[in-house]
């Protein structure tokens, strides 16, 4: 049986600049009623995604981040979105632990699920301070060079690594092959570039997919933010306005599962141990 994947990451950062978050201001979007568009669309369609929270917003939106939480899984995207590439291992160990612990406090329940800012995980060392603050189940690698990191794999299916300090379960992104390269269209801006038919292609030809989507993704009333040059500015809204169709047909289209039901529907000892 197919295993596709589906989750959200919860965040107002909408783009990075030389290395720097550049945030979604209050009055230029209402993340709130953009999160009561996705949450109708996610009853309608009867699918429980993993949210991924960032902790820096979750601070601002806590009884938002309240509601996710007694509804769905939630996992933890760090503190303030910084690239985990940028960060000292202790660095990073520090960001992760606050994010955990403010995820924590709010909710009530406990994080053991991370995905990196980015795709920007870099190195088997960083792994180590996942299992270190608990973290279980990691989906933060991928199996292509991308704008704000390098390939960290070369699978395209769930499986565990060995560290120094024990066994985390990996869920890699998703590609398709166009000759011999990988390329991207799960989620973020490949989801929003592609027509839906080559998406739907791509995914019914897939037995695993890990799916991710953005609030903003879906939210065509942004108003453009001068900081971003004219690319990340195309980056950033390209395909924003049948975003939200192609994602309705999406999970109309196919059964998706959130992370906590993957993991426990997956026989972990037969799968490729690294």
């Amino acid at each position: 049986m197919p295993q596709r994947i589906f989750t959200i990451d919860f965040e107002t950062i909408c783009a990075f600049s030389n290395n720097q978050n550049i945030e979604l201001p209050y009055h230029l979007w209402d993340l709130e009623k953009t999160f009561e568009k996705m949450q109708a669309i996610l009853e309608t369609h009867q699918v429980s995604p993993t949210f991924f929270i960032l902790s820096s917003t979750a601070e601002k939106y806590p009884k938002l981040v309240k509601q996710i939480a007694e509804h769905y899984d939630i996992g933890t995207h760090s503190y303030n979105h910084n690239l985990i590439n940028t960060f000292t291992i202790k660095e990073f160990s520090q960001d992760l632990k606050k994010s955990i612990d403010i995820i924590e406090q709010l909710t009530g329940k406990k994080v053991n699920k991370y995905r990196a800012p980015g795709f920007s995980l870099p190195a088997i060392d960083y792994m180590e301070q996942l299992i270190e603050n608990g973290i279980e189940t990691d989906c933060s690698l991928t199996p292509i060079n991308h704008f704000y990191g390098n390939k960290t794999t070369n699978l395209q299916t769930p499986y565990r690594i060995q560290l120094k300090n024990g066994i985390i379960k990996e869920f890699p992104i998703t590609t398709f092959k166009f000759f011999s390269k990988n390329i991207g269209f799960t989620g973020g801006g490949y989801f929003r570039l592609y027509p839906y038919s080559l998406i739907k292609h791509f995914t019914s030809k897939t037995s695993y997919l890990m799916a991710y989507i953005h609030l903003s993704d879906i939210e065509p009333n942004q108003a453009k933010i001068k900081e971003l040059s004219l690319p990340l500015q195309f980056r950033r809204m390209v395909g924003i306005k049948s975003a939200e169709r192609k994602l309705r047909n999406w999970l109309n289209d196919f059964e998706f599962v959130d992370v906590e039901t993957a993991n426990e529907t997956i026989n972990w000892e037969e799968q490729p141990l690294l």
